[in-house]
């Protein structure tokens, strides 16, 4: 992880999800080369933007509070299916390290049921993945 130069940060605001943008920031604050960060809501529609707004200005404020420092740190908010879209965003920004809440399910990437989203995530994107749980 020393050598990641672009981090996405994907939550929901769920349990899990906090706790990777908390565990993201804390390792932010510790290392001497900052990369840069970007924090994503994925919206599974338009209903749901003002929530996924509301996510975001959290976990911004959240990161920044427990980084203690300054950095390249970028807000996104997309609609769409929440796997297909970081995805997406991972290979359109070339990041190169994900951090993501998952819940208490089973992880096998082979599992269609529980876990459905962290499975498809870890299947198709290359680079390292944080999963906090």
């Amino acid at each position: 992880m020393g050598n990641a130069k672009k981090w996405v940060i994907a939550t929901n605001g769920t349990k899990y999800a906090s706790a990777a943008v908390k565990y993201a920031a804390e390792l932010f604050r510790d290392l001497r080369v900052d990369p840069e960060v970007y924090i994503l809501v994925v919206a599974v529609d338009d209903e749901a933007l003002n929530e996924a707004k509301g996510i975001i200005e959290l976990a911004k404020y959240t990161f920044e509070d427990i980084a203690g420092k300054e950095g390249p740190l970028t807000t996104l908010v997309e609609t769409g299916e929440p796997g297909k879209i970081i995805v997406e965003q991972m290979k359109k920004l070339k990041a190169d390290h994900l951090f993501i809440g998952g819940a208490d399910f089973k992880w096998d990437i082979n599992d269609d049921g529980p876990g459905g989203i962290s499975n498809y995530i870890i299947e198709h994107i290359s680079g390292g993945v944080t999963l906090i749980k």
